[in-house]
């Protein structure tokens, strides 16, 4: 699935939008809306969509001026506009896409055809890097892995996961920032990923970073940086009472 957005400030046309993405481009998740480039400029920097549709003649600022404000453009754009005129300026801002109004259902499948082309290899590419930099320094807390979730493969690095709680062979990562990640992979795979760079599994369902520990307390828990309490298993006890002293 293609992460995506919508900024539009034509209700009529961000809803025909979403229903022809829904129709035609199964692959699309549509994760919101904005109406606006300011709304549009929240939405991309909390969302981190992989795919924007920006329409560019909005009342007040232009989807360039949007564009110009953001930090990073790590994203891929195809522009929806009723004007032809701005089609130099979208090729100037390298535009995967460039649609428009009314859109044509075979050009709006071939621009998210492109995009997720272009979307892919992009992951295939940090995909690549990633696993060179993890050869290069093993064990390293700035290595990053791969977490395979509904929405695609999230690469993440080892020191922003807190802790790790497996939930009906599922797993929920536990993230700085409050953010938190849903994996396929259970509990005993994340594991053995994550026991090379300073994770103890303290509980059948519970893997916590070492370096995130805040602390151990007499009733058998463990107090971590997001104040979450994770229970110690009798079992696993010792071992992990050890390994704090070696900390």
């Amino acid at each position: 699935m293609i992460k995506a957005v919508i900024v539009e400030d034509e209700a009529h046309a961000r809803l025909t939008l979403k229903s022809k993405l829904e129709a035609f481009c199964p692959e699309i998740q549509l994760l919101g809306m904005a109406d606006t480039p300011g709304e549009g400029q929240k939405l991309i920097q909390e969302l981190k969509p992989e795919l924007v549709f920006l329409d560019i003649a909005m009342p007040g600022e232009s989807g360039f001026d949007l564009l110009r404000r953001l930090d990073n453009l790590n994203f891929e754009i195809i522009f929806v506009t009723g004007f032809d005129n701005f089609a130099i300026d979208a090729i100037n801002f390298c535009a995967i896409g460039y649609i428009l109004k009314p859109i044509q259902n075979s050009l709006l499948i071939k621009a998210v055809h492109n995009a997720t082309e272009r979307i892919r290899e992009r992951r295939d590419n940090d995909r690549n890097k990633a696993l060179i930099r993890n050869l290069e320094q093993p064990g390293s807390s700035s290595n990053r892995i791969g977490i395979p979730t509904e929405e695609g493969l999230e690469f993440v690095p080892t020191s922003d996961i807190i802790r790790c709680e497996g939930q009906n062979r599922l797993t929920i990562l536990f993230l700085s920032g409050g953010q938190t990640l849903v994996s396929s992979y259970n509990i005993g795979e994340f594991v053995r990923l994550l026991e090379p760079y300073g994770f103890f599994q303290v509980h059948r369902s519970h893997l916590i970073n070492h370096n995130r520990i805040l602390r151990y307390n007499r009733d058998g828990q463990v107090t971590m940086e997001d104040q979450s309490q994770v229970p110690v298993s009798k079992r696993r006890k010792g071992d992990f009472l050890q390994r704090l002293t070696r900390l």
